[in-house]
């Protein structure tokens, strides 16, 4: 995106589409990585809170904010999460994730380093560390592409929809065979395929709960519907999601088993 008068940064996710969607690919196998070891959604939003904190990023505290209620913070735990070291909210774990997402954002001088990182080692195994770190680092690189692009924080308003759709892309990652729905840099959701001769086969729908009430499901369907089109393919629904998508959009009949095409 150039810039204008109404817009004066370079967007730097729009500007180099291809290094972002691998940001988020990152951030997706991150996540996924934290699961395996133990770091559920909230602990993983409580660091995300925390570094966009330390670096001032107002867009991703917007997104992260209201991605850490859905996944089960609390509003005290936000509201108390800059001054968490003079709190008893968090458990000795939490603190040791903190502790650890803090040095890895700041990069303090080293025997603050080396002091902190023995804290966290007392409590973390050395998968959870190295995650922790991960995240820290992925939401870091976040919070420096909104930042310098100077990304705008709109009030929510009734039409919210609209912003999530203007929010939200949808990739098609052939390696995991899925097309994938992000939502300000985060994977929300993802539709199942599989490609049989000249069918693409939709076999399962799925949106994470921390980003449900966006009508990201509909933008994900319609999304992967449209490029499996573009591709010159017919689409076969057996996932109950993408076949209610397809009953309410006739427009696409002529591309669809059981409706335009017979087989």
């Amino acid at each position: 995106m150039k810039p204008s008068a109404a817009h004066d940064r370079v967007w730097i996710d729009k500007q180099t589409p291809t290094a972002f969607r691998a940001l988020n690919s990152v951030a997706s196998e991150v996540r996924a990585a934290g699961a395996a070891v133990g770091l559920d959604r909230r602990m993983i939003e409580l660091i995300n809170l925390r570094v966009s904190q330390i670096n001032g990023c107002a867009y991703c505290l917007d997104v992260h904010y209201r991605a850490a209620l859905a996944a089960g913070v609390r509003e005290q735990e936000i509201a108390v999460l800059p001054a968490w070291r003079r709190s008893a909210l968090y458990t000795p774990f939490e603190q040791a994730v903190l502790t650890l997402a803090e040095i890895t954002a700041t990069l303090p001088d080293e025997d603050t380093m080396e002091r902190e990182y023995a804290l966290a080692r007392n409590h973390l195994t050395d998968d959870q560390l190295a995650v922790v770190v991960w995240v820290a680092t992925t939401i870091g690189a976040f919070n420096r592409v909104s930042i310098l692009s100077k990304h705008p924080v709109h009030a929510r308003k009734e039409k919210a929809m609209t912003e999530s759709a203007q929010a939200s892309t949808v990739v098609r990652n052939d390696e995991k065979q899925r097309y994938e729905v992000l939502y300000n840099g985060e994977l929300a959701g993802f539709a199942e395929y599989e490609e049989r001769d000249d069918e693409t086969v939709f076999t399962h729908t799925e949106i994470d709960g921390a980003f449900s009430g966006k009508g990201l499901g509909s933008v994900l369907a319609k999304g992967a519907v449209e490029d499996a089109i573009t591709r010159g393919r017919v689409i076969r629904a057996l996932c109950p999601f993408i076949k209610a998508y397809l009953d309410k959009h006739p427009d696409h009949d002529a591309h669809v088993i059981g409706k335009g095409i017979i087989r």
